[in-house]
């Protein structure tokens, strides 16, 4: 008889799956006549001093940056920059998104914009942001090769991380009941995605759907609704759209993966289903944002260059 072998987890991870856009990552070098207007994007932005003095003003407030000194600036802010000096200065500049909500709490914990260089969260990210700026005028031109976009992309969750434990140590919140209810709301829809795209359907109505999750917190379907649009302002089945729609993004983007298949993938019955619907989301037919993504970005607010 042969004795089954045992086996035990010393240790689990759970499962990890964060989208992220990376956009306008430079290195720049300008002179004292140089300005930038003011603007906002969608982006969170990091503006990290490398030589030199400039003016920012966030909001209305004014800032200035010398050596070492950082900016956080989140999406909506509204922002424009000057030269502080007679000699020009050098900056180094991230924009990011994040599709992940509970990520995006832990960054909008804390509210300040200005860090300086001997700060906490300046000193917490000057590695990771050397690494990237090292990346940045190492290659001038694009696209990256694979091996460097990984590198890449190691160093953003680097710093990611690096911001979010940073931020995390200097400011302490405990979320409201309400808060914590809506973020269980969200976790459940963004699992129902994660569901589709394993199983490549759909089983439930809309209906069925909300009641199941009102069902397991112990709600109604309308006090899910009310909590979720109170917390996130929008309704739930808004998030769960703008979660299908990041998903079919990146794999559009990221995938040679035909249309058809990223349909079903996705739980629609037919391509055309999908079709109609990814155009109005986003204005545009699923190819042509295949052939968008895959040209260099031109600079403008979502795409900053600054």
């Amino acid at each position: 008889m042969t004795k089954l072998s045992e086996a035990a987890y010393l240790g689990r991870l759970p499962d990890v799956r964060m989208s992220f856009q990376l956009l306008g990552l430079h290195a720049r070098k300008v002179d004292s006549r140089w300005t930038y207007p003011s603007h906002e994007h969608s982006m969170y932005e990091i503006h990290w001093m490398m030589d030199g003095e400039m003016n920012m003003v966030v909001n209305g407030q004014l800032y200035k940056q010398s050596v070492g000194d950082l900016l956080f600036i989140r999406p909506g802010m509204t922002h424009s920059c000057t030269c502080a000096g007679q000699q020009g200065f050098t900056y180094f500049s991230v924009h990011f998104s994040v599709h992940d909500t509970s990520f995006c709490r832990e960054l909008n914990r804390c509210k300040d914009i200005y860090y300086p260089a001997d700060s906490a969260l300046a000193q917490g990210l000057s590695s990771s942001l050397s690494t990237l700026y090292n990346l940045a005028t190492e290659h001038l031109s694009s696209p990256l090769p694979a091996s460097k976009q990984m590198r890449v992309h190691a160093a953003v969750f680097e710093l990611l991380g690096s911001l979010v434990g940073q931020l995390s140590q200097t400011t302490s919140v405990t979320l409201s009941r309400t808060e914590s209810i809506a973020r269980q709301i969200a976790e459940q829809i963004e699992d129902s995605v994660r569901y589709i795209h394993l199983h490549g359907e759909i089983q439930e109505t809309e209906r069925t759907w909300i009641q199941d999750i009102a069902k397991s917190l112990n709600l109604s379907p309308s006090q899910v609704n009310r909590i979720f649009r109170q917390v996130y302002g929008r309704a739930p089945r808004k998030f769960l759209s703008e979660t299908l729609l990041n998903e079919a993004q990146r794999l559009l983007k990221q995938t040679d993966l035909s249309i058809d298949h990223i349909a079903m993938m996705l739980g629609y019955k037919t391509n055309a289903h999908f079709s109609r619907q990814f155009k109005r989301w986003t204005g545009i037919a699923p190819s042509e944002f295949r052939i968008h993504s895959q040209q260099p970005s031109a600079a403008g607010p979502d795409h900053p260059d600054y």
